[in-house]
């Protein structure tokens, strides 16, 4: 279904008071709410989703809302750009279209973006809990009238921790007003991982950290018979670990029985192809199924520069019972571990990195199997479709009662997450 809207001119103003001021008119919805159902109704923007590189975070939604499907406990709307449901099909995840709400991306940008919030005025009931996902927030002056003016529940979702204040590397200054505004005015924050800790601008109560994120066990497994190979597999930019990459390209053994196999692109590939000439050992290509490729793999590589936990890469090797070799930042000691994980400084070197790898090609098979087996298990374990759907309805329902619900907060997060292991 796909809904256009007309010009609309918004004034946004300042919205620290309103953030948890209630009219009389909203205390009047939540009477009628509450009396049907635990939920206000639900409203999702994956819309500040980046469509034009299907990330593990894109990926790693489009599989939220396919297992969203059944859920029957409060209306659910989706809001979509068409751009973002394509590469969903391209990807091969089709997401029920039941409670999707299409908005065409096309056109020109501003004009597209203030389409985009009569869209999403036109598509949020009054009182209902608006999910806003990405650092992006295209729909937060959208999201702003909501609260202000239709007794909206905002729940923001934070996937990075890219997104962290006065991380000049990490965050551009200028849009952080956004990301504050944002935080300020939501009733619960949601964080994918620990290490976004933004305490500093939302009292601890508001703040939950998710238990887990999750994948699909079904379509990445193992092959039977795996070959001597090594797999790194994402965008060639620096924050996944490009500069560690290029070095390992230069330095891999020629003369090895042992391949490394790098499927992407970005700004790094011409380097990383200048870096593997005249080496027959590295192999550089395109792929639309990486699970294919890591189905035989021995190893994955994981270089991001922060958040590799729960990286969708490592859980989807870990699934094909890949060993991984990733970098020690955040924290990757709750997915990495031994016996099927070594974690590295992002200042080792590539060398480092390549012993670390050829370690785990050149164990014994029935070690390498033990191994690959355990990682598979800690995912299904860890890391199910389940627990997260469990700790999202949670979510909902903490925005719904105000903050509200039985899943621990920022002061008890350690409880909400696995526990530590050891390298």
């Amino acid at each position: 279904m796909r809904r256009s809207g007309l010009s609309y001119r918004l004034v946004v103003a300042h919205v620290k008071s309103a953030a948890t001021a209630s009219a009389p008119h909203h205390d009047k919805a939540d009477a009628v709410i509450n009396a049907r159902t635990d939920f206000r109704p639900i409203v999702i923007s994956l819309m500040e989703r980046n469509a034009t590189i299907l990330g593990g975070q894109e990926i790693r939604w489009g599989r939220i809302v396919c297992a969203l499907s059944s859920f029957d406990e409060a209306p659910l709307t989706i809001l979509c750009t068409s751009s973002l449901l394509r590469s969903w099909r391209k990807y091969e995840l089709e997401p029920p279209y039941d409670n999707l709400v299409e908005f065409s991306d096309a056109g020109l940008r501003l004009l597209t973006w203030v389409r985009a919030q009569v869209f999403a005025l036109r598509n949020i009931p009054r009182g209902s809990v608006v999910q806003l996902t990405g650092p992006g927030m295209l729909l937060l002056p959208a999201a702003v009238i909501a609260v202000l003016f239709k007794g909206v529940r905002l729940l923001t979702s934070l996937t990075t921790s890219r997104v962290l204040p006065f991380r000049e590397e990490r965050f551009p200054q200028k849009g952080y007003w956004m990301f504050w505004t944002a935080l300020r005015l939501s009733h619960v924050v949601d964080a994918l991982n620990p290490k976004i800790d933004v305490t500093s601008i939302v009292d601890a109560s508001k703040l939950y950290i998710a238990p887990c994120s999750f994948s699909d066990p079904e379509r990445y497994r193992s092959a039977k018979c795996k070959a001597n190979r090594v797999v790194f597999a994402g965008h060639f930019n620096w924050q996944k670990g490009s500069e560690i990459l290029v070095e390992i390209v230069k330095r891999w053994p020629r003369e090895s029985d042992s391949k490394l196999v790098l499927c992407g692109s970005g700004p790094f590939e011409g380097h990383l192809r200048k870096a593997a000439e005249n080496n027959a050992n590295v192999d550089i290509k395109r792929v639309d199924d990486v699970g294919e490729l890591l189905a035989d793999a021995k190893v994955f590589l994981s270089l991001q520069q922060w958040d590799n936990y729960p990286s969708q890469a490592v859980l989807e090797a870990m699934l094909c019972e890949c060993c991984i070799v990733a970098t020690d930042v955040g924290d990757t000691d709750l997915l990495v571990r031994a016996p099927w994980g070594t974690r590295l400084s992002v200042h080792a070197s590539g060398g480092a990195y390549i012993q670390a790898a050829l370690a785990f090609v050149r164990l014994d098979e029935e070690t390498r199997r033990h191994a690959g087996a355990t990682a598979r298990a800690f995912v299904q374990r860890e890391h199910s479709r389940d627990r997260y759907l469990a700790y999202l309805r949670a979510l909902w329902r903490a925005a719904s009662d105000g903050g509200r619900s039985e899943w621990p907060a920022a002061a008890e997060r350690r409880t909400a997450v696995p526990s530590k292991g050891t390298s």
